[in-house]
C-alpha cells in the first residue's frame, strides 16, 4: 500500500516542523507550504490524500486557499483539516467538524491529529 501523502500549510516553520515528524514517524509522506499560494500550486502538482491547513497565513487566509482547492477539478477532492490557534484545547474538547472539514485547535495532540486524520481518510 502507499504512503498517504499530506500536506501541512502553515507560516509557522516550528508547527509545520512538528506536524511533519508525527506523521513522517506515524508512516506519511509529509509536503509542507508556508503560505497559500505554494500551497495551492503543491497541492494541484503533489496532488496530496489530505491537506491540514491553517487559517492564518501570509499571503491569502485558509478560508481562500480551501475555496481555491475546492474549485479546482484537480483538487477539489482532497480533504482538508484546518489548524487553529483561534480555540484553546479547553474551548474544544475534541475536533469539531464545520461543513465538511474538521477543524483541530492548536497545539496539536498527536493522538487528536492522528484520529482526525484517521476519520477524514476512511
Amino acid at each position: 500500500m502507499d504512503k498517504k501523502k499530506v500536506l501541512i500549510v502553515d507560516d509557522e516553520k516550528d508547527i509545520r516542523e512538528h506536524v511533519g515528524s508525527m506523521l513522517a514517524s506515524s508512516g506519511f509522506e509529509v509536503i509542507s507550504s508556508e503560505n497559500g499560494l505554494d500551497a495551492l500550486k503543491l497541492a494541484a502538482e503533489n496532488k496530496p490524500d489530505l491537506v491540514l491547513l491553517d487559517i492564518f497565513l501570509p499571503d491569502i487566509d485558509g478560508g481562500e486557499v480551501a475555496n481555491r482547492l475546492a474549485t479546482n477539478p484537480s483538487t477539489s477532492q482532497i480533504p482538508i483539516v484546518f489548524l487553529t490557534g483561534l480555540v484553546t484545547k479547553q474551548e474544544r474538547k475534541e475536533p469539531e467538524k464545520i461543513g465538511k472539514n474538521f477543524v483541530i485547535a492548536k497545539p496539536l495532540l498527536r493522538s487528536e491529529l492522528l484520529s482526525t486524520i484517521s476519520k477524514v481518510l476512511r
